[in-house]
């Protein structure tokens, strides 16, 4: 991430563990869904929480993480 960020990306949002393409799938688009009206970092926890009532273990909606700018 730090490559990304230092080649001008404003912000990186990548996962920290290996997770199942599917929840990976769930969260991604509630995330884009949300970052439509919300801020990166909001859109994220928003996502997560969503990510939460369907997949209960923090494996599958944890391992994400915003690096940048949270805007």
């Amino acid at each position: 991430s730090r490559a990304f960020i230092y080649a001008g990306t404003p912000s990186v949002l990548s996962s920290l563990w290996m997770v199942e393409d599917e929840s990976t799938s769930f969260l991604m688009e509630r995330f884009y869904a949300y970052l439509k009206k919300n801020d990166k970092a909001k859109s994220l926890r928003m996502a997560q929480l969503d990510a939460l009532e369907q997949y209960e273990h923090p494996f599958y909606w944890a391992p994400f993480v915003l690096i940048g700018d949270s805007k």
